[in-house]
């Protein structure tokens, strides 16, 4: 082994471990790696690209995207094309998406993001989820637990009445928020909010090793920053207190899925909540 290969090995080490400690550290050596050295492991490509898309530094983030795509049909590297040209096509599409919000000047406190997308099969199972909550649950009449909750059990995040006539359009900028103060939180790695007329998807990617009550937390922060988002949108809408969700939650049913990935084994958490129920119906 050269020197030059040890030295890039020594890094690209240092700079995983780093990442369980301390993501800014983490990804100061990635990118020294890529001042230096051409890394011909995947696995670095897609760290850095995550690292500077999760900070929204996403032209730097193409620009890694590029190169891999670049080294992989070359043979220069290993690696799953695919998996990099679809990442290469998101961070396009959030690159296009911040240019009209720097356009606008719009008048708020923070920097509209764009929304953190997840990948298609979240989306299928989350349109899956929907379909079936719109329908009785097959377990309903086995299940007084979650049918109790379903009907308004639960001792804490109730929600208060508001007018049920009404409608409460959940809006791109809602969602942004919503989902920019839940990444603050660094054991959550993505999130997505899916309308279908009156029910939500709540889709949260999670860091490996998240324990099953903080998953659940992240998703009541989750919520609560949305409904938040929404009261102050709307006047008449109640804001999140600590006994309950949010006035928004009385118009919406939602199902949700929390996990370290995207397949059914890698779920941690997954929920659900009627318009008339007191809280989660988790199972």
């Amino acid at each position: 082994m050269s020197e030059k290969t040890n030295e890039l090995y020594i890094l690209t080490q240092k700079a995983q471990k780093m990442e369980m400690i301390n993501e800014e550290i983490a990804l100061k050596i990635y990118l020294e790696i890529f001042e230096s050295y051409t890394p011909k492991i995947s696995k670095t490509y897609e760290s850095t690209i995550r690292l500077l898309e999760k900070r929204q530094r996403l032209d730097e983030a193409l620009k890694i995207c590029d190169l891999a795509i670049e080294l992989i049909r070359a043979d220069e590297i290993s690696g799953i094309l695919d998996r990099f040209e679809t990442t290469q096509t998101r961070l396009l599409r959030k690159i296009e998406e911040t240019k009209p919000q720097e356009e606008a000047h719009v008048k708020k406190a923070y920097h509209f993001k764009p929304k953190h997308l997840i990948f298609p099969a979240v989306l299928i199972l989350l349109v899956f989820l929907v379909l079936k909550f719109t329908t009785p649950f097959d377990q309903l009449d086995v299940n007084l637990e979650g049918k109790e909750s379903l009907e308004g059990g639960g001792k804490v995040y109730t929600t208060t009445s508001s007018d049920p006539t009404k409608t409460y359009p959940i809006t791109d900028e809602m969602k942004a928020l919503a989902t920019r103060e839940l990444l603050i939180n660094l054991d959550a790695s993505d999130a997505e909010i899916i309308v279908q007329e009156d029910t939500l998807g709540i889709a949260i990617i999670v860091i490996g090793g998240t324990s099953e009550t903080r998953a659940k937390e992240l998703c009541y922060l989750y919520l609560s920053a949305l409904a938040g988002s929404a009261s102050a949108t709307y006047d008449d809408l109640s804001a999140p207190k600590e006994n309950h969700l949010g006035g928004l939650y009385d118009h919406y049913d939602l199902v949700i899925t929390i996990g370290t990935g995207t397949t059914e084994e890698e779920f941690i958490a997954k929920g659900t909540k009627g318009k008339a129920a007191a809280d989660i119906y988790w199972r």
